[in-house]
């Protein structure tokens, strides 16, 4: 008897281990040894910012970055000016133009904050279930309820440089800057998003070549106009916890959104339309291609408009969300019309692919 109650002990609690959320700041605490050397006027050597940069998740998130060696060295640079006190005359001299040091502005956010972002890192490490179940939350308020699931065997890594935050396989990468801030602004907010990639169910199905760029556009532009509706409806000059540039993003996305739709229905409604010519950095014509400037604006119409529920019923359907957006920006006197003719192209693209679609989502 006490042999099996220990089995079934040993059971449940293997079965624990293996399927609880992971949350791994390793890097942040590394990277608060290199700031107390600096603090004490000890330089950053190219060795020792080098070998800590080999971690995995820094890696990984660097290349999707596209960052050269010059990019990293000057942040090391950076991080020598900022933390080491012989050169404050200098950092509050540059600091007065943010803009022109973008990077050592980004730095010495995470040095005057750091002491907060110990804490915020260690008061999560000490209840992580709590932490994840609140990010699910805000996942969930754009999922069905059938696909309200969890991603357990997805790893969360904080990163301390840079400020985004990135999937890679089953690996989320936060920036300390960005979880730090935007969970200070809304816990979990800013985890919901990323969870709502992993668990959102999609509409799968092969193209022709011809037709690629427009699909890989309408997913593209659901994907993130869902996402945004967990944590960037909580972003605004209200949201005062954030930082300035983080208080901006939204109302930026919404302001160029309309832009960039009217462009991709001017490059969509040429007659006749060479689809097999069509590039994405074209269609949408600025330098965020994710599909977060059109489809956070497309979605913010649709939600002023009522049509939340109705979205998250059709989560997993690039079309229906241009059919939502299109009854919903017909009801909005600011809002731009897609013509008539892309949308028949839309209309013809479901058509011709609906039937042999599926819906699939993450196992």
């Amino acid at each position: 008897m006490i042999k099996q109650i220990i089995f079934t002990l040993f059971t449940f609690l293997s079965s624990q281990m293996v399927y609880s959320q992971t949350f791994d700041d390793t890097s942040c605490w590394e990277y608060f040894k290199i700031t107390q050397d600096l603090k004490n006027n000890k330089p950053l050597d190219k060795k020792t910012w080098n070998q800590f940069l080999k971690n995995d998740a820094i890696q990984v998130y660097l290349k999707d970055q596209g960052v050269d060696s010059a990019y990293i060295d000057n942040y090391r640079k950076n991080m020598e000016i900022a933390y080491m006190p012989k050169n404050n005359a200098l950092l509050q001299e540059k600091l007065k133009d943010p803009m022109k040091n973008w990077w050592l502005y980004i730095v010495n956010e995470y040095k005057v904050n750091e002491d907060q972002m110990k804490k915020y890192l260690t008061d999560i490490k000490k209840d992580p279930k709590s932490y994840f179940e609140t990010c699910y939350q805000y996942t969930y308020q754009m999922l069905p309820k059938k696909y309200q699931k969890k991603a357990p065997n997805y790893k969360v890594t904080i990163i301390p440089i840079h400020n985004d935050a990135h999937i890679e396989s089953s690996w989320m990468m936060y920036s300390l800057m960005a979880a730090y801030f935007h969970d200070a602004n809304k816990m979990g907010a800013m985890g919901g998003h990323e969870f709502h990639h992993v668990l959102r169910p999609q509409l799968m199905f092969e193209v022709e070549n011809q037709d690629a760029v427009i699909v890989n556009l309408l997913q593209k532009i659901l994907n993130e106009g869902s996402a945004d509706l967990t944590d960037k409806i909580y972003e605004g000059k209200d949201a005062v916890k954030l930082l300035e540039f983080q208080r901006e993003t939204r109302a930026e996305f919404i302001a160029d959104g309309a832009k960039v739709i009217k462009n991709i229905d001017s490059l969509l409604s040429v007659k006749p339309l060479n689809r097999s010519s069509l590039k994405m950095n074209k269609l949408i014509n600025i330098g965020n291609t994710s599909g977060h400037v059109p489809g956070c604006y497309m979605s913010d119409i649709i939600y002023k408009a009522g049509y939340k529920k109705e979205l998250v019923k059709h989560i997993e359907d690039p079309f229906q969300f241009i059919y939502l957006y299109d009854k919903a920006s017909k009801k909005d006197k600011n809002a731009y019309v897609l013509s008539s003719t892309t949308m028949d192209l839309v209309r013809e693209l479901d058509k011709k692919y609906r039937p042999k679609a599926k819906v699939e989502q993450y196992q």
